[in-house]
């Protein structure tokens, strides 16, 4: 209830008027009882025509105004959840979006998809219908008002029953909870084994899982279904007693109002109305224990949703560099995950000049995607500072230094659309500050690195022959070629429906659209054949010749072998700087050279 309390703290003025119109459509109420009691007191008693047809008219406009104020109602109940339900869907996405991913990385997939469909939980727990049934909860006082005036022990009777319909309304949030909790966690984990199963679907026959999958998703259904049907049980036994509490509620009105008629304190026309009148005042108590489930799983969901919103997110601000020259600096680097005895690594020092290349290589594990990801700000050292052109990119914008990477992840993700769709939003992000990278690229001067592709002086998120060219580059031309749709080719699952090959080659067209001066390749030929590798093998000899800063994470030994420097993660907890062309030095430019 605190977070109704909330929304119509937030909504002054449509709170007023949303009591106003509740007050109206109560006090309209009244008609239908009283036009009962008129009808049996007066017109049965005398037979006056007009006296029916008076009451009869009256009633149905009293109907017809309730109607429209409940319509009414309705509306303003709309705007009272609105802003707040936008607010919770676009600032948990938000966080899902911008939050720190060392925080995010320690949070399970199918535990973050359930926290973004919370937002659903709570606004259908909030809708218009539920909001104005509690509004009319204070107004049930109205109609005990009017027993009270005609008999105060009658009144007497209908408040009892009300507050034994409310205790159990409070009753059943407490019931419910803990058996919703458990029907949430089950769901959760089904979604979890549902994905696993459905991404994965030849693993699970080829390796025989599908008993050891089939096993856990019996259990898991086993033990969601007897939640659920303890919930429904227990949601049946409230409403099942609440009925019965208004029958009874009704035969002790009768009983009591029958004694008081025999003795001819009551006429039978009022006893039938009040028991209309004590319906009426235990109408909204009522309704209000059918939300219990509502409310309960809108509280567990906000719950969720207000622990994952203290995530620290990413600084949206910070400087943008009028022009980074591609130069990138550690100075005494120290990273650890969550819950890790060691460092992955400590006390890195290094400096890469404009140009400079370096190969880091380490086995699985041991730190490298890592340390690609603290380049491009992902994650932050736990010491240390990573420096670009002098500055630590924790004072950078991070879109702007993110713009600034030509990066190929290790584990290849896509946007759900067209390859067009995936490049167009390379490009869109980064039209502002570079062009595409491609090998066409020729540089006006050896000393400094050249601008990507002088040859484009403009470009347009549809321009086919910047298309062509980092599709070309990136070996993806034989794929567009091949597909009926082309570039209009769908991309589903993440890219589910390419294969790994295809992957990698349209993950460095997407990386080549961006077109910043820092590379950042994470195992570029992982995935690929020859071909594919020889087109990573002489892309990379070009982006040299061009004097573009790389850093490449790789396992493949052609490329270690034709690094001028390799910083090797084996070496623990100080990674070794191995120095393969000595006569180069460490801080000057050396083409790379593979035998392709």
């Amino acid at each position: 209830m605190s977070e109704l309390f909330r929304r119509l703290k937030n909504h002054p003025f449509i709170t007023i008027e949303l009591t106003l119109a509740s007050f109206f459509i109560n006090f309209l109420g009244l008609a239908s009882s009283l036009y009962i009691i008129q009808l049996l007191n007066r017109y049965v008693s005398h037979g006056v025509d007009s006296t029916l047809f008076t009451l009869t008219i009256g009633v149905c406009i009293a109907i017809m105004l309730e109607l429209g104020f409940r319509r009414a109602r309705s509306s303003l109940a709309i705007h009272v959840g609105t802003k707040r339900n936008y607010d919770l869907m676009t600032g948990t996405f938000g966080i899902l979006t911008h939050g720190k991913m060392k925080y995010l990385d320690r949070i399970p997939q199918r535990l973050r998809q359930e926290i973004i469909k919370g937002t659903n939980t709570v606004e259908d727990a909030y809708k218009p219908a539920n909001i104005t049934a509690v509004f009319d909860i204070p107004f049930a006082f109205m109609f005990i008002g009017v027993i009270t005036w005609i008999s105060p022990l009658l009144s007497s009777i209908t408040l009892i029953f009300m507050l034994i319909v409310f205790i159990l309304g409070i009753a059943s949030r407490y019931m419910l909870k803990n058996n919703l909790q458990k029907v949430t966690e089950a769901s959760v984990k089904g979604n979890g084994l549902f994905n696993t199963v459905n991404q994965a679907l030849d693993t699970v026959r080829l390796f025989d899982n599908r008993r050891f999958m089939a096993r856990q998703w019996s259990e898991n259904s086993e033990f969601f279904l007897e939640k659920r049907a303890a919930v429904s049980d227990q949601q049946d036994f409230i409403q099942s007693v609440t009925r019965s509490v208004q029958s009874i509620m009704s035969v002790a009105i009768y009983a009591t109002g029958a004694m008081l008629a025999v003795k001819g304190e009551l006429p039978v026309g009022t006893l039938i109305g009040v028991n209309v009148l004590a319906m009426r005042a235990l109408g909204p108590i009522s309704r209000f224990t059918q939300l219990g489930e509502s409310f309960t799983m809108a509280s567990q969901a906000l719950d969720r949703i207000q622990q994952f919103g203290i995530i620290e997110t990413e600084r949206q601000g910070g400087v943008a560099l009028k022009s980074y020259q591609g130069k990138i600096q550690f100075k005494d680097i120290s990273f650890a995950h969550p819950g890790m005895s060691n460092p992955l690594f400590e006390a890195l020092d290094l400096e890469i000049l404009p140009g400079g290349v370096l190969v880091v290589t380490g086995e699985n594990g041991t730190g490298k995607t890592t340390l690609c990801r603290l380049i491009s700000g992902l994650l932050e050292p736990d010491r240390g500072q990573i420096l670009a052109d002098g500055v630590d990119i924790r004072q950078l914008s991070p879109s702007w230094w993110r713009s600034q990477l030509t990066y190929l992840p290790q584990d290849s993700q896509f946007l759900q659309g067209s390859i067009r769709e995936n490049l167009e939003a390379a490009m869109s992000y980064n039209a502002t500050v570079n062009k595409p990278l491609t090998t066409s690229a020729t540089s006006t001067d050896s000393g400094s690195p050249p601008a990507p592709d002088a040859s484009i002086s403009a470009f347009t998120a549809t321009d086919e022959s910047v298309f062509t060219r980092v599709i070309k580059d990136a070996g993806l031309l034989s794929l567009i070629d091949q597909s009926p749709l082309g570039l209009d080719t769908q991309i589903v699952n993440n890219g589910a429906n390419l294969s790994a090959g295809h992957r990698k080659r349209l993950a460095l067209a997407r990386a080549l659209a961006v077109g910043g001066k820092l590379v950042l390749f994470d195992e570029p030929t992982e995935g690929l054949d020859k071909n594919g590798c020889a087109t990573v093998y002489s892309l990379l000899i070009e982006l040299s010749k061009k004097r573009y800063t790389m850093i490449i994470f790789t396992q493949d030994p052609n490329i270690i072998r034709g690094a001028t420097r390799v910083l090797d993660l084996n070496s623990k907890p100080v990674p070794k700087i191995v120095v393969n062309h000595p006569n180069a030095g460490t801080d000057s430019h050396t083409e790379i050279k593979y035998n392709v």
